[in-house]
């Protein structure tokens, strides 16, 4: 059995951030936890004084590096002490992944690495959660996962919970038209990866399948747009939804491209964009002949499907178009500039195992002879 979970309300456009103050006073909220990546953006700033204007209370809580214990823990301590009654996450995967985060722990106690390490429970409802992002990429504003670094042991590894979705989402492409070039196409290549792997997963299934396919044609349609013209509205648009349905296509769960990206990332300081980047026509490689129909398919979404080909053919099309992609936009294709010289892959394959071990759903099936492969095509 699988489970469709999806946002209570969406709002999307041009300007639609001007309907957070009409949102909170209808949900009769009084003093958001508001979770920013930076206050001094003028993003943040417009938002702030929007909500100032309104006479809405809040505190500001900034998250600038991908959440780790000390920030949740923290961020969860402040909500307490300020009696917040709500959340709101404005930026990108790392400020929404630690909202939901913060949220849960402020209803249901404890320490996040309890929940991340030790298996405790989310039994209680979560504060209301309102989530903007201003990168289009992670999809997380659509998600109940919140990806967390802990500090000790040095995993990224996920906490989730449908208590931890977001119940509102903003999606406004005025707030993603200052996004430099180098993170539209990180963050564009993660959006990308999502709907990809959601697609050929082994859990993928009519709903999922129509999110990720809709998905891979919005980012094949856009994201070379917004590198180059990063004013573009209709493009940033087209983007952001396609970031938001890959991220619904994540219930159907992710393959080898993300197995190996969020752990090698925690311990090369590999941003998740760009390991994305790197591994994901890898992943379509090596997982073609398991999955050639839907590579096939795959090909018609980005546009490059030919009737006079097979299957196999046309899943070799759509790799290519992918790395076309990746070529346009100057995002990354080697693992060797972030990686040391003496490589400890039993080392790589230990962390790879304790933190997303437990992904089953890659079409081929994944062990360490599986990922060592990857790993050496994707230097």
């Amino acid at each position: 059995m699988l489970e469709l979970l999806n946002n209570r309300q969406v709002f999307y456009g041009e300007n639609s951030i001007e309907e957070l103050p009409n949102i909170l006073e209808t949900n009769k909220l009084k003093k958001p936890f508001l979770v920013m990546f930076d206050e001094t953006n003028p993003i943040c700033k417009n938002i702030m004084k929007k909500l100032t204007d309104a006479n809405v209370e809040f505190f500001p809580y900034t998250v600038k590096t991908e959440p780790d214990l000390f920030i949740i823990n923290g961020g969860r301590d402040i909500y307490l002490e300020q009696k917040c009654d709500s959340v709101v996450a404005v930026g990108g995967g790392s400020v929404l992944d630690a909202a939901k985060a913060i949220g849960m722990l402020s209803t249901n106690g404890g320490l996040i690495e309890q929940y991340q390490m030790e298996g405790k429970q989310v039994t209680q409802p979560c504060p209301m959660l309102i989530s903007i992002p201003t990168t289009a990429g992670t999809g997380s504003e659509a998600t109940k996962v919140s990806v967390v670094t802990n500090n000790y042991n040095k995993l990224k590894k996920s906490v989730y919970h449908n208590n931890m979705i977001a119940d509102i989402v903003i999606l406004d492409p005025t707030l993603t038209v200052g996004l430099n070039k180098k993170i539209t196409a990180a963050t564009g290549m993660d959006a990308l990866s999502h709907a990809i792997e959601s697609y050929v997963s082994l859990n993928a299934n009519y709903f999922s399948e129509m999110y990720s396919l809709k998905a891979i044609e919005l980012i094949n349609k856009n994201l070379i747009t917004c590198c180059n013209e990063p004013e573009n509205i209709d493009a940033r648009m087209g983007m952001l939804i396609g970031s938001y349905l890959g991220g619904c296509a994540l219930v159907a769960g992710i393959g080898i491209a993300h197995i190996i990206a969020q752990p090698v990332g925690a311990m090369f300081k590999i941003p998740h964009g760009e390991a994305c980047s790197i591994l994901l026509p890898t992943a379509m490689e090596l997982n073609l002949e398991y999955s050639t129909k839907k590579y096939a398919e795959i090909a018609k979404a980005l546009g490059v499907y030919d009737y006079n080909k097979s299957d196999l053919e046309n899943g070799k099309l759509a790799i290519e178009r992918v790395k076309e992609i990746r070529s346009a936009i100057n995002a990354p294709d080697s693992l060797t500039p972030y990686l040391p010289e003496n490589l400890d892959m039993d080392e790589v394959l230990e962390n790879i195992k304790n933190s997303t071990g437990h992904i089953t759903c890659n079409p081929r099936p994944v062990d360490n002879e599986l990922l060592v492969k990857a790993i050496n095509i994707s230097k």
